[in-house]
């Protein structure tokens, strides 16, 4: 067991992976009692993904053989410096943490397939890293790690080799310390540990509509959010790593220009932004150049929403709003009105009659003119 696991040590390091760890098959108890407790939360937006969840909290129900769970971690904190104009913001795990820890688990399936073994991602990666002794769950909701903080992206995958278990992580990180919960703009973080996903920034901006009250909420995000995150005492200080690949293309980036984004016609958006994605992210050399094609693009934009979501394709976020401009144009109108300057009052003017953006720029229009 101990050449394995040293394999693996070695090659995890080799693909620039910053975490590994190693535990047991066992079911999740605590994510199955959770998904109990919330399931309500769930309903609705999330109830595809359930049964899914319910799965990945049962490891043995993925791969019947499975002996071990290896625990990736890729930290993607990077230096962003502020860039001049008025622009958005794209949340850190949507800018690189999705992308870095994708590769390098599929990387890291591939070797163990390749020595004999069998492997698939599909273990809860919370409980997972907990228990891999790679770090424990802080009140976000999210896994801290001693070194990284919550800047960590996690992947599990499950296998029939036998490896030797680390020691899960049992030292409590938060303390008395509910800054996380206290700057959460929406409470969304309603009590320690515990987070309802309706009412979170990050699940907003992909929501078909937002209630008028959370408008200002949402700041100048157009995905993700860090402002639990950005609040942890932990996450302070710490070095950012160099030379780390951004999922954005460039133009956009992790600060997007909002007038272009406003000024997006389906086809530049396609071609500038989703196809440039897909190439980042999909391994599927053959499907990427397909979806170059107009015609295929639309096509299968139904078929990706419907069967692809929680794949690993796409990360769930992306998902959510994959193909639809409208969602990217409706949040970069309420940061423009969150940001306030009326430099961008023509642009926003310009949907006021729209049938889904409309309100938001009406609204936006409002606050612009404070």
């Amino acid at each position: 067991m101990n050449s394995i696991k040293e394999s693996l040590r070695a090659y995890s390091a080799e693909i620039g992976l910053d975490l590994i760890g190693v535990t047991t098959p066992d079911p999740f108890e605590r994510m199955i009692s959770e998904l109990q407790l919330r399931e309500e939360h769930y309903r609705g937006r999330y109830a595809y993904r359930i049964d899914t969840w319910r799965k990945f909290a049962n490891p043995k129900e993925m791969l019947p053989e499975a002996k071990s769970i290896v625990v990736i971690g890729f930290y993607y904190l990077a230096d962003e410096k502020p860039v001049p104009g008025l622009n958005g913001r794209m949340g850190r795990i949507v800018s690189y943490g999705h992308l870095g820890i994708l590769k390098r688990a599929r990387l890291m399936c591939a070797f163990l397939r390749n020595h004999g073994f069998k492997a698939v991602m599909g273990a809860h990666r919370k409980e997972a890293a907990v228990r891999a002794g790679l770090g424990a769950i802080g009140k976000n909701n999210l896994v801290c790690n001693p070194k990284y903080g919550g800047w960590v992206a996690y992947q599990s995958i499950i296998t029939d080799a036998d490896i030797e278990k680390d020691q899960p992580f049992e030292k409590d990180l938060c303390g008395d310390c509910r800054l996380c919960m206290e700057a959460c703009p929406t409470g969304a973080l309603y009590e320690p540990y515990r987070v309802d996903p309706r009412r979170c920034v990050t699940c907003l901006l992909t929501s078909r509509e937002v209630s008028e009250e959370n408008l200002p909420k949402m700041g100048t995000s157009i995905l993700g959010c860090d402002i639990c995150l950005e609040a942890c005492p932990r996450n302070k200080g710490l070095e950012p790593k160099r030379d780390i690949e951004c999922l954005l293309p460039d133009g956009i980036g992790t600060q997007p220009p909002l007038r272009r984004m406003l000024d997006f016609t389906e086809e530049s958006f396609q071609d500038e932004l989703i196809s440039k994605i897909q190439d980042k992210i999909s391994d599927k050399k053959l499907l990427n150049l397909l979806m170059k094609s107009r015609l295929i693009r639309n096509t299968a934009s139904y078929v990706m929403k419907k069967f692809l979501k929680g794949r690993e394709m796409l990360p769930e976020t992306f998902v959510h709003a994959s193909g639809n401009m409208m969602v990217y144009k409706r949040n970069a109108i309420v940061a423009a009105g969150n940001l306030g300057d009326p430099e961008l009052l023509p642009d926003i003017r310009r949907f006021k009659d729209d049938p889904m953006l409309g309100s938001y720029a009406r609204w936006a229009e409002r606050k612009m003119m404070k």
